[in-house]
């Protein structure tokens, strides 16, 4: 059995050569794609593919729950966002795209069997925001969504409904683009977890008319969905800063020592004057 699969999603041109060990590339959208990558299509066997518009790289996540052979563990990244195991208060290393192979390189994927001795998942480091994550779907996304995810989740998947409530309301932090880490047994679980409440919400939300900015709204929900699985099993975190590829000349401002102050703050502050959140959950 392969120690580790570190699935890398793309459905564009290709930035790094990732054709070697531990990375399997995953074409994703391939279903109506014209573009051919010389990579996995994710149309093959069991498969959403043709979904993509409105679950962007998480019909790849599908295939391989479906596909992919076993492994000890498996992650997710993309085509210009890679784990580098650095630990810090800065979740993303911006990387020019002229230095991005020999950084991506020397990422050492061997300290996995060190890491998941004390720890059960890895995850980007969270992004801060001055608001709840659900005031930011608000923001963002459609309400209504979120009520049917919501309401799905109170009904059917009632052990996690307090997770949610938590993750959603009671936080302030997000793990972002859908990146893991997890073993094999793990991934199987939660994905049967994670899209056994997607498919079944996708058939009430219509997302055809949407803009671009809100049409890929189940990877989003997938997006927001891990943190209250990994709340709900009371997994150990390893949070590993992301090495983004990006040649705009600029800083994220999720980097930004100011910007994640005045967020705590506001957040904070809003929480004491009980703004936004309609449910309040204790921590565990």
């Amino acid at each position: 059995m392969k120690s580790l699969t570190m699935m890398c999603m793309y459905y564009k041109e290709i930035l790094i050569d990732t054709t070697f060990e531990p990375y399997f590339n995953i074409q994703c959208g391939k279903e109506f794609s014209s573009v051919d990558l010389d990579m996995q299509p994710d149309n093959a066997g069991d498969n959403i593919s043709g979904e993509n518009d409105f679950w962007s790289e998480i019909t790849g996540l599908y295939w391989a729950w479906k596909n992919l052979g076993e492994t000890k563990y498996v992650g997710l990244c993309s085509y210009r966002r890679f784990f580098n195991f650095k630990n810090g208060v800065k979740p993303i290393e911006l990387i020019k795209s002229n230095s991005a192979q020999s950084r991506i390189n020397k990422v050492d994927y061997s300290r996995l069997d060190e890491i998941f001795e004390t720890k059960d998942v890895v995850t980007p480091i969270p992004y801060k925001y001055p608001w709840s994550i659900r005031r930011v779907c608000s923001k963002n996304y459609n309400d209504s969504d979120f009520e049917i995810l919501e309401n799905y989740i109170k009904h059917s998947e009632s052990n996690y409904y307090e997770d949610y409530l938590f993750s959603m309301y009671n936080s302030n932090q997000m793990i972002g683009h859908n990146m893991f880490i997890m073993k094999w047994d793990d991934f199987q679980d939660y994905c049967g977890w994670v899209f056994g409440i997607l498919l079944p919400i996708s058939k009430q939300i219509n997302p055809q008319s949407y803009p671009v900015n809100q049409i890929r709204v189940f990877g989003y929900m997938h997006e927001l969905l891990l943190a209250v699985y990994i709340r709900n099993k009371k997994f150990k975190i390893y949070e590993s800063q992301i090495s983004w590829i990006n040649d705009v000349d600029y800083d994220s401002r999720f980097n930004k020592p100011l910007y994640r102050h005045v967020s705590s703050f506001i957040y904070s502050g809003s929480k004491v004057l009980g703004r936004h959140y309609p449910h309040i959950i204790k921590k565990k």
